[in-house]
């Protein structure tokens, strides 16, 4: 009898990987705070802010629960078969809620980081715990500039991280000459 290891590997890492539990929701409900959309609009948007594209099944059985819990409201259009939701204001006082708790989920992003480093990229600990405090930085200054008048302050942030990225480019075509030349 054989057992099609492959297969079942497949099924079991497409089931276990994914976004954590309470992110899509919250993502959910930060993108209908801003206007009302449709699931497929959901998932695009999501695709475009993330790189990852949630499934229909992950974001259809949401948009149900929260209309049912009264978070999201569904719009009537003129577009046939096309729903499309907004948040309710207990959607809203929902969201007040996990905004609340960014910084909880600021956190558990970070260790997710530290352990895809790790693991997969072996990234060396002194570069991680470096790169973590540039990330870091650049999270509290990001609320800073977003104030009016902050534009000569966010322009510097930006030539920083340009030149920073140039100089590690650079670093990179050397090393890579160097290993050629070798």
């Amino acid at each position: 009898m054989a057992i099609n290891v492959c297969r079942h590997d497949e099924k079991w890492i497409k089931r276990s990987v994914g976004v954590p539990r309470g992110f899509l929701s919250y993502g959910v409900l930060k993108i209908l705070n801003q206007k009302a959309m449709s699931g497929s609009e959901i998932m695009e948007e999501i695709e475009k802010l993330t790189g990852w594209k949630p499934s229909p099944g992950s974001v259809y059985p949401l948009l149900a629960r929260l209309r049912e819990e009264g978070f999201v409201e569904e719009l009537i259009t003129d577009e046939t078969g096309l729903k499309r939701f907004r948040l309710s204001n207990n959607g809203r006082a929902l969201l007040a809620k996990y905004d609340d708790k960014k910084e909880v989920f600021r956190k558990k992003m970070h260790c997710m980081k530290r352990f895809e480093h790790m693991l997969h990229r072996e990234l060396d600990e002194d570069l991680y715990q470096s790169s973590t405090k540039l990330l870091e930085s650049i999270e509290r200054i990001n609320s800073l500039i977003k104030r009016e008048g902050a534009e000569k302050v966010k322009e510097k942030v930006r030539l920083i991280l340009t030149q920073a990225s140039k100089e590690i480019e650079e670093l990179i075509k050397s090393c890579e000459t160097n290993i050629k030349g070798s």
